[in-house]
């Protein structure tokens, strides 16, 4: 059937655009870039969501962290980052796409636990309850 190759051809295509490198964006026709997860957070992409966007909330708890995400595409999305048994949340971030550091802290926090003001994040979220948060510099403007 034809209408069967052609979206065989479609998932196919989907597929190889999903296993593009690591941090590589594709430009979409709406000025739009779809991001890529790191490498390390095992996900199956048809069982991924990402949230970019500025942390509008942002509250440290001694069994979760949680985010209220203002996205770039004007919805508000809350997320918990489970700390599995840690002190906080800072083996499921990253800064700038790098392993989180004890540095890191003072880049995202004026305080502790007190977020600066325009900070921006993308939390990758699984459907198995993962979650990992990437955190970017504010943006200028």
């Amino acid at each position: 059937m034809p209408s069967t190759r052609f979206a065989i051809a479609v998932t196919l295509a989907m597929l190889a655009f999903a296993a593009a490198p690591a941090g590589r964006q594709e430009r979409k026709a709406a000025g739009q870039s779809r991001q890529r997860p790191p490498e390390a957070f095992a996900c199956e992409p048809n069982d991924l969501t990402a949230y970019t966007g500025v942390v509008e909330r942002y509250q440290r708890e001694r069994e979760r962290t949680t985010l209220r995400i203002r996205t770039d595409w004007n919805t508000n999305e809350d997320v918990a980052v489970p700390h599995n048994g840690a002190a906080d949340a800072a083996a499921s971030f990253r800064y700038a796409g790098r392993p989180f550091t004890a540095k890191d802290w003072e880049r995202i926090e004026s305080s502790t636990g007190v977020l600066r003001p325009s900070t921006r994040a993308t939390a990758w979220v699984c459907r198995d309850g993962k979650v990992l948060v990437d955190w970017a510099v504010a943006k200028e403007g």
